[in-house]
């Protein structure tokens, strides 16, 4: 298959220092690719599942997001260049900290005379904002990138103050990190992932919140379960068809709360590939070299007679690859019926050391904690879920984990089509799991995923990227 394999040293030390992306290390990172026309989307997603594909140049949204809403608009829908657009973009490039403070001031001014809430725009972006946050249409370049590739760091603190957007992309897929990594601008870079970090973890904890908010709304509804549930599916698939028929695939979400009601999820001929009902993967052969290393990382270089858990069957490769080194006890956690289907067809509940729950994990793993049961190795790899899914799963995950010499690690499948996205992601992920009392790591794996490989899948979820950050999580030393 033209594949590379992991370059992980086996054995390999995992008390030994690892490269993390970007996240404020004094080591240079991978040589960002060229450029490509690539839309990303937001990180607050799925672990597994981040997907977008390849679109055209001039299909790409390079427009700022707005204050009201927070979305990207398109260039269809941009707004004329903001007054003193050109001289913003050339104080950033030339390091004019006075003037850029002085451009803001100025559209400050002007908002408060306009008295924007009578303002006919009915997006409400103050002049303010827009002088910060706009993109040329050309290029898709804002200020903050121009600032950014240049490493003028008060000036990319202005603009993000002023409302500039972290993550807005021009019309090549690069955002302001990009810019400032490639030019080695690393104090800008640690300022762009601490901002893009907090941005998240209160992105996400407000998504947390509607949650539980809406959660509690529901016990106080007299509907059944089942036909809440089934509201709701029908609610999400009307939303979906018409979303589909007005944006391109890359636009879809890429969380899937319906996943699991999904009748047509089927492996084909080869049993190389698993696909939901649109069409889009949920496991693929070219993970096989990943999956290798994630097994024997968590079995201490293949240590036989480990204790592991593995939520998510899948294809089954990393469950074949840790049966390999004959654990003590194995097992795996299953939610959709077709894949427990083909699960118990090929024999894996009639294994004598597997033990195979079907359920999600959100059921069957607060029953593990109920026994007592501890692992000396876990691995998450669900499809469709959301980012606070994972984060609820670490919580559960620390319960049964075993201490001290517990190995945790899940797909990295985080903003996979942007690195700098990636590292932000990763940030999060490792800031959640420190107050767990969990360190975690990232090491460097070579992967190569070929066109031919994408054949009958309906978008990606890999892209272009030959180095893939395994994450090995243990307990805190101290």
């Amino acid at each position: 298959r033209d594949m590379k394999t992991p370059n992980l040293p086996l054995p390999y030390d995992i008390s030994t220092p690892v490269f993390h992306p970007f996240i404020h290390s004094s080591i240079p990172p991978p040589t960002i690719p060229p450029p490509r026309p690539t839309r990303c989307l937001p990180i607050t997603r799925c672990c597994r599942r981040i997907m977008s594909s390849k679109r055209k140049a001039d299909d790409i949204a390079a427009v700022a997001t707005t204050a009201k809403n927070g979305c990207a608009t398109t260039s269809a829908e941009a707004e004329p260049l903001v007054e003193n657009h050109a001289e913003m973009m050339k104080a950033c490039a030339a390091g004019q900290l006075a003037t850029v403070l002085s451009l803001l001031k100025a559209a400050s001014d002007n908002d408060d005379i306009n008295n924007i809430n009578n303002n006919k725009n009915d997006k409400n972006i103050s002049q303010k904002h827009l002088l910060a946050a706009q993109q040329d249409p050309t290029a898709g370049l804002s200020p903050l990138m121009t600032a950014s590739q240049h490493g003028h760091i008060d000036i990319c603190q202005a603009l993000l103050d002023a409302g500039a957007p972290w993550n807005a992309i021009d019309r090549y897929g690069k955002c302001a990190g990009d810019y400032a990594t490639v030019a080695e601008k690393w104090q800008v870079v640690n300022l762009l992932v601490d901002v893009g970090t907090k941005a998240e973890l209160i992105l996400g904890a407000s998504i947390r919140l509607a949650k539980q908010l809406e959660g509690s709304n529901n016990k106080t509804d007299t509907t059944t379960t089942s036909q809440r549930k089934n509201d709701n599916h029908k609610i999400v698939d009307q939303k979906q068809s018409a979303n589909n028929a007005t944006k391109p695939v890359s636009h879809e979400p890429c969380t899937k709360p319906d996943y699991l009601q999904h009748a047509n999820v089927r492996y084909n001929a080869a049993n190389t590939l698993l696909l939901d009902d649109d069409d889009d993967a949920v496991m693929m052969e070219w993970e096989r070299p990943l999956m290798n290393a994630h097994a024997s990382i968590l079995t201490t270089n293949g240590t036989k007679q480990k204790r592991v858990l593995n939520i998510g069957f899948g294809l089954g490769i990393i469950d074949m690859a840790l049966q390999s080194y004959e654990p003590s006890l194995h097992v795996i956690i299953e939610a959709h019926p077709t894949v427990y289907e083909k699960m118990i067809k090929d024999g894996w509940d009639a294994k004598e050391n597997v033990r195979v729950c079907f359920g999600r994990w959100q059921d069957e793993l607060p029953k593990l904690v109920e026994e007592g049961l501890e692992f000396d190795g876990i691995f998450y790899d669900t499809y469709g879920e959301h980012f606070t899914d994972l984060e609820d799963f670490h919580n559960l995950m620390a319960k049964v984990l075993n201490k001290p010499n517990g190995i945790y690690s899940f797909f990295n499948g985080l903003a996979p089509d942007n690195l700098f996205f990636h590292g932000v992601a990763c940030n999060c992920v490792k800031i959640q799991l420190s107050h767990l009392g969990l360190d975690a790591e990232f090491a460097q794996c070579e992967i190569q995923v070929n066109e031919k490989d994408w054949e009958g899948v309906r978008r990606k979820y890999w892209h272009g990227r030959d180095t893939y950050y395994l994450p090995i999580v243990t307990w805190k030393k101290s």
